[in-house]
């Protein structure tokens, strides 16, 4: 594993080994393939995040990004993207925080298994993260963006208003409430924006994703405000699953229902998640033609475990919803976690678990 070891602690960092004396260190972009021009060293900044006690249990070393050309998101990438095309998953923070770094375990977790996440918000480091073990607290802690004082409401965005830049229209998720501000944070447009951005690169020949990321069929999802995000780009036919954590709409919303054309995920804490009621009532009224699988975790709250070692019990979960929806993977590490008598989480007792048309 391609990893720094500091105070008991693991950090990602460019894929490269920590470098003794009389080493050398050659410039990601000359390991991927991408140019080693100047210019492609200004354009794309390796981030080194500290984590928790042990590394990601995935095969593949793990880059954390920053690319000027989506300067607004940050990339979690397996470092050697090899001959294969990649699953790509599009994420959306808690609280609406525009910070890439809200959850690096969780999301590191997922790349180290091969998937390529493409974040919501930059990279905002020494900002410190909430949501730690045990889960009681809101995501976001300190980042900009992230709710000032205290969780947010379920689903929604940071307590202080709209965002920079004015109002936005009217939100898709969540039927419209919360005031003018919630459409440009929540209408899915950084997802559907991360959607592209990818797909441009997995077609051109000098990126370092030229034909190795797989954006026809895309991921979604998001915790809090992000799974707002998430129903708000369900619509895009790239789309190929939508994860709804820690989330849920503020009302039933019947454009987002029309246009739910795969399956759904949806995992919230215990009764004091403030999500809680939402994310059951969605799986409750959610349109019968449309696969979904339910997960409460009830020794959590709204933070979730994503903080974790290894994004915890959630950054299971997540893994093998992504294997089976994005890689088909029928094994018990995919299709067989949730589905069939014996499925690894139905037997797990810290889930309570429901599921409608999963087969």
């Amino acid at each position: 594993m391609s990893v720094i070891h500091t105070t008991g602690r693991w950090a990602v960092f460019a894929g490269a080994l920590a470098l003794g004396a009389g080493s050398s260190f050659t410039p990601i972009a000359a390991q991927t393939g991408a140019p080693a021009a100047a210019t492609s060293a200004e354009r794309i900044r390796v981030v080194n995040v500290a984590q928790r006690d042990t590394p990601p249990t995935g095969p593949s070393a793990v880059v954390i990004e920053h690319d000027q050309t989506l300067a607004t998101h940050t990339i979690y990438r397996p470092a050697n993207l090899g001959n294969t095309k990649h699953g790509v998953m599009v994420w959306g923070e808690g609280g609406c925080a525009k910070n890439g770094l809200t959850f690096p375990e969780f999301l590191t977790e997922l790349a180290s298994h091969g998937f390529v996440i493409v974040a919501d918000g930059p990279p905002v480091e020494n900002t410190g993260r909430r949501g730690a073990p045990g889960g009681g607290g809101a995501p976001g802690g300190g980042a900009p963006g992230g709710p000032p004082g205290g969780a947010p409401r379920a689903g929604g965005p940071p307590a202080g208003g709209p965002p920079a830049g004015g109002p936005g229209p009217g939100a898709r998720a969540g039927g419209g409430a919360g005031g003018a501000g919630r459409g440009n944070m929540t209408d899915g447009s950084a997802l559907i924006a991360a959607i592209d951005w990818i797909a441009k690169e997995g077609n051109d020949k000098s990126s370092r994703f030229y034909q190795k990321v797989e954006t026809g069929r895309v991921a979604a999802m998001g915790m809090s405000c992000g799974g707002l995000m998430s129903y708000g780009a369900s619509a895009d036919p790239r789309v190929a699953t939508v994860g709804i954590w820690n989330s849920g709409l503020m009302q039933p919303d019947e454009k987002i229902w029309a246009g739910l054309h795969s399956p759904v995920i949806i995992v919230t804490g215990g009764e004091s998640d403030i999500a809680y009621a939402n994310g059951k009532r969605d799986f409750e009224t959610m349109p019968a033609k449309i696969p979904v699988f339910y997960g409460v975790h009830p020794s959590v709250g709204h933070g979730g475990t994503y903080n974790e070692d290894n994004g915890g019990a959630f950054g299971v979960t997540a893994l093998a919803w992504l294997r089976w929806q994005l890689l088909n993977d029928t094994s018990a590490k995919g299709k067989g976690y949730f589905v069939g008598a014996n499925c690894g989480i139905c037997g797990d007792t810290k889930w309570q678990i429901a599921s409608k048309e999963l087969r």
